[in-house]
């Protein structure tokens, strides 16, 4: 994900699509070692922040953390299928 994204942001105003994360953690210190270990530089959303991710959570119940949502940007479901929504991040970076 980290180099799909670096890709995608080559790519400026042209940019394909936007990683969210949706926190799990709970504490900061959690939060921020999990960011920094695995070089995410994207925005988070604290899941105790129920309006803003309580829609976003619905729509990837896979049973797995962490789990990946391709959504349009009206908000509707692309997929949480894994494999597929990496399939389409990767062609929309030319990957």
């Amino acid at each position: 994900m980290v180099s799909l994204n670096k890709k995608n942001n080559e790519l400026g105003k042209k940019k394909k699509f936007q990683l969210v994360l949706v926190d799990y953690d709970r504490s900061k210190e959690a939060l921020a070692g999990y960011l920094k270990s695995s070089k995410i530089n994207w925005p988070a959303i604290k899941l105790d922040q129920k309006k803003s991710v309580k829609k976003l959570t619905s729509l990837g119940e896979t049973g797995f953390i962490p789990n990946i949502v391709l959504l349009k940007p009206d908000g509707s479901m692309v997929s949480n299928d894994r494999a597929e929504v990496l399939k389409r991040l990767e062609k929309y970076t030319g990957s």
